[in-house]
């Protein structure tokens, strides 16, 4: 588990000179940390040219150098195909850099600074624009077979994040039978539902946090950390205000965008209540991860506790039982 001694070695002096170095240009006294929780991203200025800059280092333990490498040749493939995305920059033909405090590998990508306003909601056009421009990013992301990171069904991905909690601490010694039982049960029932499904690879995380727009430019598509390969309605599902059959015009306008690229099979629509489930396990086993940290406790003052594993158990009980649709 990282420490948090390694992060306090990322001080103001510190990064201008790591970054100065890589970038063989002098930068101004601005450093500014920007909000992110897992990895340490700062905003910088050039001194000549007042450029702005956004310098990401990358938690160590959470990704691999191959895995970054990858979301750095997806963005890099987006853009090439004119996708509203920000790619970091390429420096004598690298993108991805490291720096070794206490022989612990941070690695680092510097980008272009694209500010912009998050949208909190969308209208008629903005759900069509959306859903065009994730169809496109779905024709790239289809064209790759095979990846370093992690495959989005749940005999995959939810078995791992089960092993991760049931080999910790953080999931109390009480609740662990229970735990272990409904997500095993889970994942037997809604695997098959799975088995037949288009894999491709996608933004993975795609909430509105992850949505900015542009003045004179349009609504951009930003934090691709968590890219994965799954079915396409993973990159769906958590955009909508409720469940598909609740939200019925956002789905509608969504859909009219996206499909002006890219078929969408919406007999997927069935995998909503079952993504939702893994996301609820996936993030128990993020914060298992987080757990050890710091500062863990005052960011997240009621995860852990015996109400929230009661509430988590429940909600898996009621996807088993109630949503989960029926067997294949």
């Amino acid at each position: 588990m990282l420490t948090q001694s390694i992060w306090q070695q990322l001080n103001h002096d510190s990064v201008l000179d790591i970054v100065e170095k890589t970038i063989q240009e002098k930068l101004s006294n601005l450093v500014r940390a920007r909000n992110s929780y897992i990895n340490r991203v700062y905003e910088l200025e050039k001194h000549a040219s007042r450029e702005r800059l956004v310098v990401k280092f990358y938690r160590p333990g959470r990704w691999t150098k191959a895995m970054i490498l990858e979301e750095h040749q997806f963005l890099a493939e987006l853009a090439a195909k004119e996708l509203p995305v920000v790619p970091p920059l390429t420096i004598d033909g690298q993108t991805l850099f490291e720096f070794s405090p206490a022989e612990t590998a941070i690695y680092f990508a510097i980008f272009p600074k694209k500010g912009g306003r998050a949208l909190d909601e969308f209208d008629q056009e903005g759900w069509e624009e959306i859903g065009r421009i994730i169809a496109r990013i779905h024709l790239v992301g289809a064209l790759h077979k095979e990846s370093q990171r992690i495959i989005w069904r749940p005999a995959v991905a939810t078995a791992q994040h089960l092993d991760v909690l049931l080999k910790g601490n953080y999931l109390l010694s009480d609740f662990k039978p229970g735990f272990k039982q409904i997500t095993e049960q889970f994942i037997e029932k809604a695997d098959p539902f799975f088995a037949d499904q288009e894999f491709i690879k996608l933004h993975g995380d795609c909430h509105k946090g992850n949505f900015i727009h542009r003045p004179g430019e349009g609504i951009y598509v930003v934090d691709f950390d968590d890219i994965c390969v799954g079915p396409p309605m993973q990159d769906l599902w958590l955009l909508l205000p409720g469940t598909p059959d609740h939200c019925e015009n956002e789905l509608g306008w969504f859909l009219k965008g996206y499909e002006v690229f890219r078929p969408f099979d919406r007999r997927t629509l069935e995998l909503v209540p079952l993504l939702r489930g893994m996301r609820l396990i996936h993030f128990a086993a993020w914060l298992s991860v987080q757990s050890p940290e710091p500062d863990f406790a005052r960011h997240f003052p009621e995860a852990g506790n015996k109400r929230y594993w009661n509430e988590l158990i429940k909600e898996l009980q009621e996807i088993y039982f109630g949503f989960l649709p029926q067997s294949r």
